[in-house]
């Protein structure tokens, strides 16, 4: 059985984004912790309480207190509404933007590792390092990655960092053997 999958998208691996021109590779410890994931886009994303959430949550708190101060009135509720609408929104925005201060991953990577480079872009003029995130790719869309049965403690991440950040070798042979299907009858490299 192939359990690899060709042109697959690296959505599975959470720190490999495909780009136009390749590959871009997060340092795992960037979001290791923290309510933030890396998107298809490469930005970072806060999972806790979305954006859409708070912008809902102010619509609804907006028309509350338009029925609540209305008086039975459609226009001086639908006043209130236009009024209070600007209001709550911009106290979402608020909440957001202290939030995001608060929890920002970059600042809490700086603190740790200085003002080292946190992702780095790979394309075709690095064969190496762009047949690494390829490999990678490839793994982390198998059924065998995803359920756990390679890679069960899950340093396929930190791995491709060390390897295309660090051009640590011992990372890129780890890494290829991971990703190397098995090949003989009693699959031990699997």
């Amino acid at each position: 059985m192939n359990d690899f999958v060709t042109g697959a998208p690296a959505d599975r691996l959470p720190t490999l984004v495909r780009t136009r021109t390749g590959y871009r590779v997060f340092d795992p410890a960037l979001v290791a912790g923290t309510p933030y994931v890396v998107d298809d886009a490469g930005d970072l994303v806060y999972t806790r309480l979305p954006a859409g959430a708070m912008t809902a949550s102010a619509v609804v708190v907006s028309a509350v207190v338009a029925i609540t101060v209305g008086d039975n009135s459609w226009t001086w509720s639908a006043l209130t509404f236009l009024v209070c609408l600007p209001v709550s929104v911009a106290v979402a925005i608020l909440v957001l933007s202290v939030i995001h201060a608060v929890t920002d991953p970059v600042r809490a990577y700086r603190a740790r590792f200085g003002h080292t480079r946190f992702a780095r872009d790979v394309s075709e003029s690095h064969p190496a390092s762009f047949q690494l995130c390829a490999r990678a790719e490839r793994l982390a869309a198998t059924p065998s990655w995803q359920a756990g049965r390679i890679d069960p403690t899950r340093t396929l991440g930190g791995l491709l960092w060390t390897a295309v950040a660090g051009g640590e070798a011992w990372a890129a042979e780890a890494l290829t053997s991971l990703a190397e299907p098995a090949t003989g009858p009693d699959l031990t490299s699997v």
